[in-house]
């Protein structure tokens, strides 16, 4: 056990993941694996049990609300934060409603992204 805290990271743009997989990295998180759309993050989920999620919201195959709804379902007390693009005030207001920890902005400002994973954490 590395002591480190395990991210799964869940968006359908490979260059995101890659550039997220990178920052977390820096930030003291393993990423424990990643998913490509909505069905795939709840796959994942269950399979790998991270400490952590980070859910984009606009993804094929089922969106980050359904998935976000879905984790939560297999596992109350699963962290999840959302990923969002500009303009997702409403969205994100509910998937906050529904159970989720927190939210990042896209682009992904390294330090924000360490400082609310790790309240998600606490």
């Amino acid at each position: 056990m590395s002591g480190r805290p395990t991210v799964l990271l869940c968006d359908d743009s490979r260059a995101l993941r890659m550039l997220a997989a990178g920052q977390l990295d820096e930030a003291g998180f393993d990423v424990a694996g990643e998913a490509g759309n909505g069905l795939e993050a709840i796959r994942q989920y269950e399979a790998l049990r991270p400490d952590l999620v980070l859910l984009d919201l606009v993804m094929p195959e089922c969106d980050g609300r359904e998935a976000l709804a879905r984790i939560l379902e297999l596992d109350p007390q699963a962290r999840v934060v959302i990923l969002s693009s500009l303009g997702a005030q409403r969205d994100i207001e509910e998937c906050l409603r529904i159970g989720a920890r927190s939210y990042l902005q896209k682009p992904i400002d390294t330090d924000a992204m360490e400082r609310v994973l790790r309240e998600a954490l606490a």
